[in-house]
C-alpha cells in the first residue's frame, strides 16, 4: 500500500513530500535537542523549571511546524502567510528563552570544556532562535537570512563577552551560532527555493503540453476555415440573391438555389475529406506529428524503424495508435523521454511506444485504448498496454502486414 501510494504521485509531488518531510523532521527534533541541552549542563535547575523549558521547547517545535507549513504554501502561491501563528511563535520563543535562563541560570564555566548553566542557556537561546529562523525561512530571502544570522550570532557573542566567564567560550559560542544559522537555515531556504522551482517547471511543462494540443486543434480549425469560409460566403450571397429574385417573381431564383445546393454538397464532401484525412492520416505523418507535439511538450522523442510500403488500412490503424499513445503520454505521465519503434517481423507490423514518468499503476484500459483494441481486432491485430520496470509504460500494437484495403 505504501509503495502504491508513493508511485501514484508525480515526480513533483514526490519531491514536495520529500522536501516537506525533511524540513518537518528537522523542526521536530527541537524537543530532543532541548533534552540534550538540559542533560549536558552541570548546573541543572529545579525539576519544574526544566519541565517548563522542555514543554515550551516542544510547543515551540509544534508552532514552528505550523508556521513553516503555512509559509511553504505561501511561497508556492497557494495561500496567505500565517501571521497569527507567527506572532504566537515569537511570543513562545521569548518565553522559552526566559525559561532557559530560569532553568540553567547564568553561572560561568568552572573550567574549560565544561558546559555550565550560562553555556547551556546560551545554547538553548541559540537553538530557539535558530528554529524560529527556520520556520520563518519561506519569508526571508538570502540577504535577510544572512543578516539575521549575523545579528543573532553576534548578539550571542556580545552577551558572552559582557559576562564574567572566559572570553574564548563567548566568542566560540557566538561563532557557532553564526555558522549554525548560515549553514542550517540557509539549507532550509535552498530546499524551499528548489521546491518552488520544481513546481514552476511542472506548471511550465503542463502549459507546453496544453499548447501542443491547442496547436493541433488550431491546425484542424484552420483547415476547416479554409474550406468552409469561402463556400459559406458564396452560399450567403447566393441565398440573398435568390431571395431577392423570388420576391420579384424571377425564375432565376430557382437556379440560384440549385447553385446553393451544389455548393453546400461540395462543402460537405470537402469537410468529409478533411475529417477523413485527420482520422486516417498515414503513419509517416502521424509519427512526425507525434514527435513534434511531444518535443514541444519537453519530451525527448525518438522514432526508430521504417514505415514504407504498408497497406493503407495498416497505416491508418497504426496512425491511430500513435495518436492515442501521444495523448496518453501528454495527459497521464510526466515523461521526459519517449521511444517509438516500428518493426516488421513474421508477416506482422508492431508499433511500440515506451515512455518514462508513469504517475500511477496502469489498471483497466481507458476508453481510448479500448477503441484502439477494437480497431486492431477488426484487422486481426492486438494491443497491449503494460507498466514495466523503472517506472516506464509500454504501449504495443501488432497488426498483420498483408491486410487488404
Amino acid at each position: 500500500m505504501v509503495s502504491r501510494w508513493w508511485e501514484e504521485r508525480s515526480a513533483p509531488q514526490r519531491f514536495d513530500l520529500y522536501t516537506r518531510g525533511t524540513l518537518y523532521s528537522m523542526l521536530a527534533a527541537e524537543p530532543l535537542l532541548a533534552l540534550l541541552v538540559a542533560s549536558s549542563s552541570e548546573d541543572l535547575g529545579s525539576g519544574a523549571a526544566l519541565a517548563v523549558f522542555v514543554g515550551l521547547a516542544t510547543a515551540h517545535a509544534v508552532l514552528g511546524l505550523v508556521v513553516v507549513r503555512g509559509g511553504v504554501e505561501w511561497y508556492l502561491g497557494r495561500g496567505s502567510w500565517p501571521y497569527r501563528w507567527t506572532v504566537v511563535l515569537l511570543v513562545v520563543t521569548v518565553c522559552a528563552a526566559a525559561s532557559a535562563v530560569w532553568a540553567f541560570g547564568w553561572e560561568p564555566p568552572s573550567e574549560p570544556g565544561v558546559i555550565s548553566g550560562a553555556v547551556a542557556t546560551q545554547f538553548a537561546v541559540i537553538m530557539l532562535c535558530g528554529f524560529t529562523v527556520g520556520a520563518l525561512t519561506p519569508r526571508l530571502d538570502s540577504p535577510r537570512l544572512a543578516l539575521l544570522a549575523l545579528v543573532l550570532g553576534g548578539g550571542a557573542a556580545v552577551v558572552g563577552l559582557l559576562s564574567d566567564w572566559p572570553q574564548p567560550s563567548a566568542v566560540g559560542t557566538g561563532l557557532a551560532g553564526v555558522f549554525a544559522y548560515l549553514g542550517g537555515w540557509s539549507a532550509f531556504r535552498a530546499s524551499i527555493w528548489m521546491l518552488g522551482i520544481v513546481w514552476e517547471l511542472d506548471r511550465s511543462r503542463q502549459v507546453q503540453a496544453d499548447l501542443a494540443v491547442a496547436e493541433e486543434r488550431l491546425r484542424f480549425a484552420r483547415d476547416l476555415h479554409d474550406i468552409l469560409g469561402r463556400n459559406l460566403s458564396v452560399i450567403a450571397v447566393k441565398s440573398e440573391l435568390a431571395a431577392a429574385l423570388s420576391r420579384r417573381g424571377r425564375d432565376e431564383a430557382g437556379d440560384e438555389m440549385m447553385a446553393v445546393r451544389d455548393i453546400a454538397q461540395e462543402s460537405l464532401r470537402e469537410v468529409r475529406d478533411v475529417v477523413r484525412g485527420y482520422r486516417e492520416a498515414d503513419l509517416t505523418t502521424e509519427l512526425a506529428g507525434a514527435r513534434s507535439v511531444l518535443r514541444s511538450a519537453g519530451v525527448s522523442t525518438r522514432v526508430v524503424g521504417e514505415v514504407d510500403q504498408l497497406p493503407p488500412d495498416v497505416q491508418a490503424v497504426l496512425g491511430w495508435v500513435a495518436r492515442e499513445g501521444t495523448t496518453n503520454v501528454l495527459r497521464h505521465s510526466s515523461a521526459s523521454t519517449c521511444v517509438i519503434t516500428v518493426a516488421r517481423l513474421d508477416g506482422s507490423v508492431t508499433l511500440t511506444m515506451e515512455n518514462d514518468g508513469v504517475r500511477a499503476p496502469s489498471g483497466a484500459a481507458g476508453s481510448g485504448l479500448s477503441g484502439l483494441a477494437e480497431r486492431l481486432g477488426e484487422l486481426g491485430g492486438s494491443l497491449t498496454a503494460d507498466r514495466i520496470d523503472g517506472g516506464r509504460f509500454r504501449l504495443a500494437a501488432r497488426v498483420p502486414s498483408e491486410v487488404t484495403s
